[in-house]
């Protein structure tokens, strides 16, 4: 697959949005601990979505990724393991 898929956090108590590749946010680590897989590529090739783009994966319904991310991963939705990755990486970020 081989797509950089990026999304976007902000910081607390910062008024600008950061772009940040979803590879860097659900790193090996993350993955290993929080998920059957080794990485976000093979996370997403395990769900057989048809990723090719950005694009393609902003389309994704949520109800199909949720689904994924329920039987796979420590995760009741994709919205939580991303809010939890993404607290991660903040905290990282900031020490």
């Amino acid at each position: 697959m081989s797509i950089e898929i990026k999304g976007y956090y902000k910081l607390p108590g910062s008024a600008e949005t950061q772009l940040v590749g979803f590879a860097v946010l659900f790193d090996t680590s993350f993955m290993r601990k929080f998920t059957r897989y080794k990485s976000f590529e093979k996370f997403l090739a395990g769900g057989k979505f048809n990723i090719t783009c950005q694009q393609d994966f902003e389309s994704l319904p949520e109800e199909q990724m949720d689904r994924h991310v329920t039987k796979n991963t420590k995760f009741s939705s994709w919205q939580e393991m991303l809010d939890f990755a993404t607290d991660i990486y903040i905290l990282r970020k900031n020490f």
